[in-house]
């Protein structure tokens, strides 16, 4: 929950709990030498600050701390001044289920660690001068000054790329490589070993088999930057982690509630299925207009919640590691613009990582081109996880299987002749058929009730429903044990 000062800033900045807040910020801008005080110079301009009062809260609810941050108006910058390029570390949600399934499966242990005010460890390569930081009682300097930043701030639009880029370097000349897939991962391998972290602006995930080189890294990272261990893995980007030894659980029940409460619907009785059977996707005459604002923000918050919707349970699974997929398409399914839909799920050592359902650019000529439109896009995430997985040092044995219950899309794809039916589609079967012949990939055909991937684009029975989220490794987690 964030507070900005507004009507009642003066009131806030004499509550003693927000002056504790703020001297603390203060003390660690000084220690950490982020600015220097000089006089303006001639023909040069500032950019204002102010204060963002925060309230941490811990995954329960409850108050963990009061933090106080010095922002700077980083909207006043002006390109080619005092900023250049931006850019934000931000780590692949895909890519942290990947993780989070190969530590249930491998039982390695997950930790998570956050460094403290994380932009403020960027040099700062660009001259940029700022105001005095506001309503702080016996500042250490006189009137008229400003302050010179030589370290980054929150609120700079360089900011975030000039903490990367240290963070990095950091992690380079402690032994460490990128993913070409994820450069906010970074692997190291060693005598058989491998540890892994994953950063997502200031929160760190860490795994692996190595509990030393895990050690060890904690120690290096202390000395290069302001660290705070959390221990193990329980919450992150609004994600609530359970672990036990029936395998993981990612569960937003605390997002789900406050989005409840937010839109007054936590005395809203709950339903069988997201929706009903045989509806049809249309605009209809009859349609109620809407506010279109609060409509954009409450699909955000939605689409936020489909990183763990359904809740998955990544179960601890046997055998050798896998990627297992499904594809399907809706040919034609919106009776308005007669636009298909394409959705897959994907799993990794049986845990799904990976599930997406979106409406096609174009418009499909046939199913099967459709179908080919929806394969092509499943494929290509495979392709993705199967690097992941190499640069983590797995390497499969046996080709993807991709299930699809299209024959006739099958077989096309196994076949070298040219259809009319794909003649739209010539890229994406000769990317398929290529994929094919190296035994990258397969197409296993999976009958209709089997498809998992219906629940993505349709409305199904509850039986259905029950029966795909089950094998999805979804679970309620209020029902009766």
């Amino acid at each position: 929950m964030k507070m900005r000062i507004g009507a009642r800033g003066k009131d806030t900045l004499a509550d003693p709990k927000w002056t504790q807040a703020m001297n603390e910020e203060l003390e660690a801008l000084q220690k950490n030498s982020t600015w220097d005080i000089v006089t303006m110079p001639a023909g040069k301009k500032t950019v204002g600050c102010r204060w963002v009062f925060t309230v941490k809260l811990k995954a329960d609810g409850s108050i963990d701390r009061y933090k106080a941050r010095l922002v700077a108006k980083g909207y006043t910058q002006r390109y080619g001044i005092d900023y250049e390029e931006t850019f934000a570390a931000v780590a692949k949600i895909n890519t942290v289920r990947i993780l989070i399934s190969l530590a249930a499966t491998k039982d390695w242990p997950l930790h998570q660690f956050d460094v403290k005010n994380v932009f403020l460890n960027g040099n700062l390569e660009e001259e940029v001068y700022m105001d005095m930081p506001p309503g702080v009682k016996n500042f250490p300097y006189d009137t008229g000054k400003i302050c010179k930043l030589k370290k980054s701030l929150y609120g700079l639009k360089q900011s975030p790329r000039a903490w990367f880029e240290r963070f990095s370097k950091s992690m380079r000349a402690f032994g460490y490589k990128q993913s070409n897939s994820d450069h906010t991962l970074f692997i190291k391998r060693s005598w058989g070993k491998i540890t892994a972290l994953i950063v997502y602006v200031d929160d760190m995930i860490v795994t692996g088999d190595d509990l030393k080189e895990m050690e060890a890294l904690q120690k290096y990272l202390s000395k290069e930057f302001e660290m705070k261990d959390l221990r193990q893995l329980k919450y992150f980007l609004g994600i609530e982690v359970a672990r036990s030894k029936k395998g993981i659980l990612l569960s937003q029940r605390k997002y789900v509630l406050d989005l409840l409460m937010e839109t007054r619907m936590l005395d809203c009785n709950p339903i069988e299925t997201p929706i009903e059977m045989n509806h049809n996707i249309a605009i209809y005459p009859d349609q109620v207009p809407t506010d279109k604002g609060r409509y954009q923000r409450l699909v955000g918050r939605l689409i936020y919640l489909s990183h763990t919707r359904p809740d998955i349970a990544y179960v601890v699974s046997v055998g050798e590691l896998e990627i297992v997929g499904y594809t399907d398409a809706d040919w034609a399914g919106d009776k308005t613009d007669k636009r298909s839909t394409s959705r897959y799920f994907t799993f990794v050592g049986g845990n799904l990582v990976t599930w997406r359902s979106k409406k096609q650019k174009v418009v499909a000529r046939s199913s099967v081109e459709a179908e080919f439109r929806g394969m092509a896009h499943g494929v290509c995430v495979m392709l993705w996880i199967r690097n992941v997985l190499k640069d983590l040092g797995f390497k499969l044995k046996k080709p993807m299987n991709f299930h699809c219950d299209s024959k006739s899309t099958i077989e096309i794809a196994h076949n070298h002749v040219q259809h009319d039916r794909t003649k739209h589609v010539e890229v994406d079967r000769h990317f398929i058929k290529k994929n094919l012949d190296r035994k990258i990939i397969c197409f296993p055909f999976v009958y209709t009730e089997d498809q998992l991937a219906d629940v993505l684009t349709k409305g199904v029975s509850r039986k259905l429903f029950d029966n795909s989220i089950d094998k999805l490794g979804m679970i309620d987690i209020y029902a009766p044990t």
